[in-house]
């Protein structure tokens, strides 16, 4: 995929959908994490909750999750510089008068949707909130049957790479990535097999799954 003129914006949130938003809601709270205040764009239940530089929007609406979301200025020339370079759009909504977005997949299926708007007001985020349970937020870790290939692609949309020190690469065998202000890792799927939000705390054993009532993985390192 050609890079010219791409860009993802400012990311926004990992959307995950869910059954039963008020289950989801607890969990995270549970965990740590802090509910922020959402604006009336959807039509179905939402929320938003928040820890460390983390946001992940919670959606009672089914769709391909979890997402990458981020906000873009330029919804619209955006759709068709992704187009131009040969991104395989999975879904698009830019008619008059309704909310704009438009989605992607990356090469080993995981969902990026941008959107023309922001669609909550999170609590001033602080890089280095924790939660007693989790720890420090660390990234997004995203699994892959070719990682070169995945993160070759993640650099074609602008994302940078990251050095971590204090990330064991034993422990988090990824190549990490700064995509839009997210820390995205990309890992072979042998690792784990499915996409991951990373946590480091201090004491942790060399790693600890959680998994909420959608779903997501939580891991400890």
């Amino acid at each position: 995929m050609s890079q010219d003129g791409l860009s993802l914006g400012q990311f926004h949130e990992i959307s995950v959908s869910t059954d039963n938003l008020a289950e989801s809601l607890q969990f995270y709270e549970l965990m740590g994490f802090t509910k922020n205040q959402v604006g009336p764009v959807w039509p179905h239940p939402y929320s938003v909750v928040s820890l460390g530089n983390l946001v992940i929007g919670l959606h009672e609406y089914r769709f391909p999750s979890p997402s990458i979301t981020c906000v873009h200025q330029d919804i619209e020339g955006a759709l068709e510089s992704y187009r131009d370079a040969g991104a395989v759009i999975a879904f698009a909504k830019t008619d008059s008068g309704q909310f704009k977005e438009f989605g992607f997949r990356d090469p080993a299926g995981h969902m990026v949707t941008l959107l023309e708007g922001v669609t909550h007001h999170a609590n001033a985020l602080d890089p280095n909130g924790s939660s007693r349970t989790l720890g420090r937020f660390a990234g997004f870790s995203l699994p892959s049957a070719a990682p070169e290939i995945s993160t070759a692609f993640w650099h074609a949309l602008g994302a940078r790479p990251l050095v971590m020190p204090s990330v064991d690469s034993r422990v988090w065998p990824a190549a990490l990535l700064d995509a839009a202000g997210l820390t995205v890792g990309i890992h072979d799927e042998a690792w784990l097999d499915k996409p991951a939000l990373v946590f480091q705390r201090v004491g942790a054993a060399d790693r600890t799954i959680l998994e909420s009532p959608e779903g997501a993985r939580l891991v400890v390192i």
